[in-house]
């Protein structure tokens, strides 16, 4: 991995690529025509995306967010735009944490996946012969063993006053067999494998899974395969507690929409689990974008499976792969993952394969999630997404 295009700070990022370009026309690597259009076209599109970026941020009244670019394996864009703290205005830059909420769950699949590599673990095993005798918590209540604990669930589900219930409706751990790969394509309810159902509460069960299976933590299992290979330095969990503690200081304030139009001080607490629970920066999680497509974490093979949809029992393709969204648009195939913590936070990833290009995004407010409805599968409900692919797939016709 190129540090050099991870490590800089606070700097101009499309200066730095007009440098670049630049230089390498000075020392003739390739012919100066050809490298004066690339050096326009480059900078022109980057400003371009700017722009977009900052109208969409103020449309969409969000009080701060940091966005990255990545072409060809290096950062060509990293910014912040609007404040990461409100009341004392500072400035969202490209190295402040954020919470990354949905945005854990690839993290999640790359340390599974780690496990089903390894021989610890198979994705067709039945979640009931894993878990039976794992504790689970519901809100104040620990239910001892996964036959328990589905009782539980059987009994909120029916519960009109308790306000998760829906989302464990129709999970039917007493008469289906429901398997560790169902949980990861958000196919276990109902028929398991039959229908698709993005459901953060369920997924979160991997946690569980990933713990039993290797004897260690779940936090453990990121810090020992992603982040400190990576050194991911603003990034929780941390290495070390002094890195820990200073993205925790750093961390953007979070904001919902108040009654006038103003940004009033929000929160969503969340333990680190499969589903949510992780902070990190733009930068920190360039480096796990590059290492994925490097084949650093899992194998290319294993990669290939996760960016590959799901299959319905009745051969209908699913929107969703192995902890990643996967669909085409004119045989380009997208894959991404977007958080949302409703009033709070939110997070985009999206990734272009074929044209090597990926568009991170964290906000500091619900903005870029909440109204586009992204559970369902289409990144095209996202403006951002649409900017990006307009501008770095050549995908000129995005919806």
């Amino acid at each position: 991995m190129n540090k050099k295009y991870l490590s800089i700070r606070n700097f101009d990022w499309m200066l730095l690529l007009a440098v670049l370009i630049i230089g390498c026309i000075l020392d003739g690597c390739v012919p100066r025509s050809v490298d004066r259009s690339m050096q326009t076209d480059v900078i022109d599109t980057i400003e371009v995306f700017r722009q977009k970026i900052d109208r969409l941020q103020k449309e969409l009244h969000i009080p701060g967010m940091s966005v990255a670019i990545l072409k060809n394996r290096q950062i060509v864009f990293a910014k912040g735009f609007g404040y990461a703290d409100v009341k004392d205005k500072i400035p969202a830059e490209a190295n402040t944490p954020y919470n990354i909420a949905s945005l854990t769950k690839p993290f999640a699949a790359a340390v599974l996946m780690k496990l089903v590599e390894q021989g610890q673990l198979d994705l067709d095993v039945e979640m009931a012969a894993i878990l039976k005798d794992t504790d689970f918590t519901f809100r104040d209540d620990t239910i001892h063993g996964y036959a328990n604990a589905c009782a539980k669930i059987k009994k909120i589900s029916k519960n009109p006053f308790l306000f998760y219930g829906f989302l464990i409706r129709n999970y039917r751990c007493d008469t289906e067999k429901i398997t560790v790969r169902h949980h990861l394509t958000h196919t276990s309810q109902g028929i398991p494998g039959q229908t698709y159902r993005y459901n953060g509460f369920l997924f979160k069960f991997l946690t569980q899974v990933a713990e039993k299976v290797s004897s260690k933590s779940f936090d453990e299992l990121i810090v020992e395969n992603v982040i400190a290979p990576l050194e991911m330095t603003r990034t929780v969990p941390g290495i070390n507690k002094d890195y820990q503690n200073q993205v925790l200081a750093d961390r953007a304030k979070y904001y919902r929409r108040g009654f006038w139009g103003n940004f009033v001080p929000s929160s969503y607490p969340a333990k680190l689990s499969a589903s949510a629970g992780m902070i990190s920066t733009v930068i920190d999680l360039a480096k796990f974008d590059v290492a994925m497509d490097q084949n650093l974490i899992i194998s290319k093979e294993t990669r290939q499976a996760m960016f590959t949809p799901a299959i319905s029992n009745s051969g209908k393709l699913l929107p969703y792969g192995l902890g990643w969204f996967v669909q085409e648009h004119k045989g380009l195939k997208l894959v991404w993952h977007y958080g949302h913590a409703p009033k709070a936070y939110s997070s985009l990833i999206l990734k272009v394969p074929k044209e090597e290009a990926t568009l991170i995004l964290l906000a500091n407010s619900d903005g870029a999630s909440a109204p586009f409805n992204l559970g369902a599968g289409n990144v095209f409900r996202s403006p951002f997404a649409v900017a990006f692919l307009n501008l770095f797939a050549n995908l000129e016709d995005a919806p």
